[in-house]
């Protein structure tokens, strides 16, 4: 005889089936009218059918169940007729837990979904009977706290989904069991750090999803060797420090997403170990700037995302290591006026260029490869309209009349921000307009310079001309100039021009200040008579000088007047109204101009010249042109 305890589930289940009777009307024979059976695929939907219970009327081979948007509370052994189902659709009821042993006889069941729901922890015995569980979606629900074997009945378990709950932490040895599982999704908790615990327990690990959490540091032993791991999501914490190493055991890692951290600076050392990472999602970091191989040794990087990073200023060889670049995103860095030339040329297989809501006022063709381009997106940026942008203007038109081109740029939303075009389109502008005028501050800094650039010139000119002058020595004539000289004074005296060295103490001797001096030099009475060029050069000219009564010498003291003398220092003077025209030129080639110490004081400008004269005694005569050799 049974027990009162054993008949309780006979009786609640015989209760469920009279409920669900009188409750539901049947459109056949296994199928209630407000679900939809397909018996050739064995599946049944009973989506927005406002059920409260699990309905029974189903047939029983089913092997697909929708029970998704109801009002199920609670499941109360309802799956208990339902032996042979594959998957299960339970999300966005009124679940606020699974029970224990509620999925013992759905050993096939593979594929289990209770998002959306309520729940709020799961049980050691929640899942048990789930041995062929594949895929497990608990998110967005409220759990707390899971039991630490909650999951030891699903080895088979692949893809496990706990992303939207409230989790702090995750109790050890939790995937002690789940050696096949290949995507992890513990996203939108509230996890203070990495889970390493239970990471290095699942090494076929493939995805790991740790966005949306409240992680603020990557250390060195965060993450396990997971040598399958391939794509790492690391979004929307408050992650400020990346130990160098922490990316060191990730070996296939080949999508890292840091969005939304606080990063101040590009963890170049720590991302340098992944060596196939094609795809960087940076954006919504506080980077401020792009140093040199900033993402040094990824020479596989595809894809970077850095959009609204407040960068400042970028390098120009930021991105020297990222040859196999096809995708650049810039877009919303407010601060960015600047892009440096040819900071993307080495990108050969760049595709997507976009710099959306910068503050580029100009950009270059040579900054990227312009040919190979799918996509080019500078809209929202305050350009300057002219002679820089024409290749652009080029590239607008191409575009707009080859329908066909590959080749898609937001020519819509490119507007011109300079004084003369403020708020037109660069697309509506005439080819014409396109020119480069000079501001008048550049010109005013243009002429400042060309005026500067002149005086230092002409300074340097005249520098350069004064020492010249001053280091040119005098070049002997190679032939005398005859010139015609008229005195000044009718006192002419009678002079010849004799060469003989001067004797220093005609320059000593004391004369009378008051009588007028003038050099007179005495010889010998045979060259007295003889004045003729020949005669008087043929004799010895090179003796000392004698003095008679008659001579006067000039003082020392009256030096300077001898600058100032009507003669005017040239050369030599003979006026001998005798002198035939041939005379004059064989005189003109004997007399000629000595150096002296001994004459009048020099300046800087005076040649060092000396002459000698024969004076013959004064005599007056009529004014008349003089034969002046110099």
């Amino acid at each position: 005889m049974a027990t009162r305890s054993n008949l309780f589930p006979a009786l609640s289940i015989v209760l469920l089936l009279s409920m669900t009777i009188t409750t539901i009307e049947t459109s056949g024979d296994l199928c209630p009218a407000i679900c939809k059976c397909e018996d050739e695929f064995l599946r049944a939907s009973c989506a927005y059918a406002n059920l409260e219970v699990v309905p029974i009327q189903l047939n029983p081979e089913i092997h697909h169940l929708d029970l998704s948007i109801n009002r199920i509370t609670s499941l109360n052994l309802g799956f208990g007729f339902y032996n042979n189902l594959e998957s299960l659709d339970l999300s966005y009821n009124i679940l606020h837990t699974l029970g224990s042993d509620n999925f013992l006889l759905q050993t096939h069941m593979e594929i289990l979904n209770v998002s959306n729901n309520n729940l709020r922890t799961i049980g050691r015995n929640s899942l048990r009977g789930l041995e062929s569980l594949r895929i497990f979606d608990v998110n967005n629900n409220n759990i707390t706290e899971m039991d630490s074997a909650a999951f030891r009945h699903t080895s088979e378990l692949e893809d496990l989904n706990l992303s939207g709950n409230s989790l702090t932490s995750l109790p050890n040895d939790l995937f002690k069991n789940l050696h096949k599982i290949r995507n992890l999704k513990l996203n939108r908790n509230s996890l203070l750090e990495v889970p390493a615990n239970n990471l290095h327990l699942v090494p076929s690990l493939e995805n790991l999803e740790l966005s949306d959490n409240l992680i603020q540091e990557i250390s060195r032993d965060s993450l396990p060797t997971l040598r399958s791991l391939m794509s790492l999501n690391l979004a929307n914490n408050l992650i400020q420090i990346i130990n160098e190493e922490a990316f060191q055991r990730l070996p296939a890692l080949v999508y890292l997403n840091l969005k939304g951290n606080n990063l101040t600076y590009v963890p170049t050392s720590a991302l340098s170990h992944l060596s196939l990472l094609s795809n960087l999602i940076l954006s919504r970091n506080p980077l401020e700037q792009l140093d040199n191989l900033a993402f040094r040794n990824l020479f596989e990087l595809k894809t970077i995302d850095l959009r609204e990073c407040t960068i400042l200023y970028i390098k120009s060889r930021a991105f020297a290591d990222n040859v196999n670049l096809e995708k650049i995103f810039l877009d919303g860095n407010h601060d960015l006026r600047h892009l440096p030339s040819r900071i993307l040329y080495s990108a050969r297989y760049l595709t997507t260029v976009s710099l959306r809501h910068c503050n580029l006022s100009s950009l270059e063709p040579t900054h990227f490869p312009v040919d190979g381009l799918n996509l080019l997106q500078i809209g929202g940026n305050p350009l300057i309209c002219n002679c820089s942008l024409h290749w652009l203007w080029n590239v607008i038109h191409t575009t707009e009349e080859n329908n066909g081109s590959k080749l898609f740029v937001d020519r819509g939303e490119i507007f011109c921000a300079d004084d003369v075009f403020n708020g037109k389109l660069l697309m509506n502008l005439t080819e014409s307009s396109l020119r480069c005028r000079l501001s008048s501050l550049y010109l005013s800094l243009l002429a400042a310079g060309c005026l500067t650039a002149a005086a230092i010139i002409l300074i340097l000119a005249g520098y350069i001309t004064r020492n010249n002058r001053r280091k040119k020595t005098f070049n002997r004539p190679t032939r005398p100039e005859l010139l015609v000289y008229v005195g000044l004074n009718e006192d002419v005296p009678k002079r010849t021009l004799v060469h003989s060295p001067i004797n220093v103490d005609l320059y000593r001797s004391p004369l009378s200040s008051s009588s007028r001096r003038v050099s007179n030099v005495q010889r010998s009475s045979n060259n007295h008579n003889d004045m003729s060029s020949a005669s008087f050069y043929q004799t010895q000219h090179d003796r000392d000088l004698t003095l008679d009564d008659n001579t006067f010498n000039e003082p020392i003291e009256n030096l300077n007047r001898c600058r100032n003398s009507d003669m005017e220092n040239l050369g030599a003077v003979n006026n001998d109204p005798n002198l035939q025209k041939s005379e004059v030129y064989d005189n003109s080639s004997v007399y000629g101009v000595q150096n002296s110490n001994l004459r009048c004081q020099k300046s800087s400008t005076d040649s060092d010249y000396e002459y000698e004269y024969y004076s013959s005694p004064m005599v007056l005569s009529a004014q008349k042109p003089h034969i002046v050799f110099v």
